[in-house]
């Protein structure tokens, strides 16, 4: 007989002995699952509207912080605030700041799903992204008279989420009523981003798939966002201090017997309450009760025989690959599986399961690359910046120099800073050799000694057979500036600055040295603490290092340095009896770092 027959005949005889069990198991099996699926509906109905808002509400605070990631806007908002706080200032003195914010709220969000973005401060400055007719806004608006902006204000840049309203920025009579995201900028009183949709895109977002269902969403403090028409809201305010949960409850102010679920949502700590006569949540169950039971039925009896006899030999493949799939892990994407069937299934399932592992360990190194490089991408706008400080210290040297003496230094100094430029702003080459680095670290102690004149010293021993090795470009300049800047407060004694460089056991070293007031206890443990993040969350957590724009302080140099020379890297802080210390190495190498690394 064929293995067909043989599983026919053997299945049809085990079904009519489950036939015989099935009505008396089933009736019980129902009773446990009806007030469970019940549940289950209402829970899910609740998460399915409570996400939708969530994403909504993101989305909304991705445009605002989208705004304020460019940097160009960024420094003419806070150019602005300062400007217009000046009352000898006019309005030729800010119409550079305004055109730049106008224009790019108005280029990138004119054609985005938001009713309008709106930048504004305390001084009456307000954009919006938007002009079309329906949608002017009233600059006349007093800012500070706005009712909800006092919850705004002292929020520490935190997205506050204001609940529908008249449209306060409307130029047209008729208002729409809105509701918006809005942030502080954090400064001294750079002023609020505002995004705003349409109380009509919350009420489709806030639909529910059973019309039957009402709902009432309540903020992080407990106060009504919105709610659906004729529900009462104090009836269901109480809930709010409730974990998520589903129950039914009868209505104290009308006797209805109702379902409510809680529900918070894990990005805003919303809370959405919904509501639906019990009689209503039973009825789609209790509708599909008969067909349920007449195909359940039929299936049980076709299928418990087969099930049973046939269980073990197909879920043992199947239960060996999804133990190895919970044994995956980042490190051991590698690993080969291997699956002992001779279905043909079971192992294209596991060769998939395999190729995707394989694919998953290919981005995650691409991912890891990427980070790395738009990591250096931000090294080298942090390289094309120039302290304005410095700047304006040696220009008033050279005008000092050209008109008091009328003497040939002026010259000298003006080629050793363009010299400088040249060489710190050229993003071509990220890395150099110690050698270039100590010539580009003379020309900054040159320009240093013609402002201080005697006062600064620097003293250099350096070893010939380590000047070919590659450091960061300016990465010894910045220490050496840090020297200059942190350990001479209110010193009238000479500043000297020593560099000691030597190769040891296979290793080279540079010691940067002072004789300054030393980092202190406190402040060696915090950047230290500073570099151990850093390097776990590149190494480890292959994450994004946050970089501080417009500084190129010890830890962004030690990070600089990290890329080049990872695990082999030497760097240390310490205080010594004459000041500060800061030494770096690595292994000596011979063939140099490539460009893209």
């Amino acid at each position: 007989m064929k293995f067909r027959s043989r599983l026919i005949l053997g299945y049809a005889a085990l079904a009519i002995a489950a036939s015989v069990l099935f009505g008396f198991f089933y009736n019980y099996y129902l009773d446990q699952r009806y007030q469970t699926n019940i549940y289950n509906n209402a829970k899910f109905t609740s998460s399915q509207v409570l996400n939708t808002l969530e994403g909504d509400l993101q989305k909304m605070d991705q445009a605002t912080l989208s705004l304020l990631s460019n940097l160009d806007v960024l420094q003419a908002i806070r150019d602005l605030s300062v400007k217009m706080a000046d009352p000898q200032k006019n309005e030729l003195d800010i119409i550079d700041e305004k055109a730049l914010i106008r224009n790019t709220i108005y280029t990138a969000y004119n054609l985005d799903n938001f009713y309008r973005v709106v930048v504004y401060n305390r001084y009456g400055y307000i954009a919006a992204s938007s002009y079309m007719q329906d949608r002017l806004v009233d600059t006349s608006v007093k800012v500070f008279e706005i009712p909800w902006l006092a919850s705004v204000q002292g929020t520490k840049g935190k997205n506050v989420l204001i609940a529908p309203h008249a449209d306060d920025w409307a130029a047209s009579e008729t208002k729409r009523r809105v509701y918006s995201r809005v942030k502080e900028i954090q400064g001294n009183n750079l002023g609020f981003i505002e995004v705003q949709q349409t109380e009509e895109h919350l009420e489709e977002l806030l639909t529910f798939p059973n019309e039957t269902v009402q709902g009432i969403v309540l903020d992080e403090k407990g106060k009504v966002f919105w709610a659906s028409d004729n529900l009462e809201t104090k009836d269901y305010e109480q809930y709010f201090q409730l974990e998520d949960s589903v129950f039914d409850k009868t209505n104290e102010t009308n006797g209805i017997r109702e379902l409510i679920s809680v529900d918070t949502g894990k990005k805003t700590g919303l809370r959405l309450i919904t509501v639906q006569n019990w009689s209503d949540a039973t009825a789609t169950v209790s509708n599909g009760m008969e067909s349920a039971l007449l195909i359940g039925s039929i299936f049980f009896i076709f299928s418990l025989g087969f099930i049973i006899f046939m269980a073990n030999f197909l879920t043992r493949p199947l239960q060996e690959l999804r133990e190895n799939m919970e044994k995956t892990q980042l490190s051991n994407l590698n690993d080969k599986i291997e699956i002992k069937s001779s279905d043909a299934d079971i192992q294209a399932l596991t060769k998939a399961y395999q190729f995707l592992l394989e694919r998953l360990s290919t981005s995650i190194e691409k991912e890891k690359k990427l980070s790395i490089l738009q990591l250096q991408a931000q090294f080298d706008t942090l390289q094309a910046q120039i302290n304005p400080h410095f700047i304006y210290n040696v220009l008033n040297v050279i005008s000092s120099r050209g008109i008091q003496n009328d003497d040939e230094v002026i010259c000298e100094i003006c080629g050793q800073l363009a010299s400088m430029l040249r060489y710190s702003t050229n993003t071509k080459n990220r890395y150099a050799t110690i050698r270039e680095e100590m010539e580009y670290t003379r020309e900054y102690f040159y320009l240093i000694k013609a402002r201080y004149e005697d006062k600064v010293q620097l003293n250099v021993k350096m070893d010939p057979s380590i000047q070919n090795e590659i450091v960061p470009k300016t990465a010894l300049q910045q220490i050496a500036e840090n020297c200059i800047n942190h350990g001479f407060h209110n010193s009238a004694s000479t500043m000297c600055v020593t560099i000691n460089g030597y190769s040891k056991e296979g290793n080279w070293y540079i010691e940067v040295s002072d004789n300054g007031q030393g980092f202190g206890e406190e402040a060696l443990r915090e950047l230290n603490n500073k570099m151990a993040i850093a390097k776990r969350r590149l190494f480890q957590e292959k994450s994004n290092i946050e970089l501080e724009i417009g500084g190129m302080g010890l830890i962004n140099t030690y990070v600089r340095l990290l890329l080049i020379y990872s695990d082999s890297l030497i760097f240390e802080l310490k205080d010594t009896s004459d000041g500060a210390m800061v030494v770096f190495g690595a292994k000596i190498q011979t063939e140099g770092i490539e460009e893209d690394v």
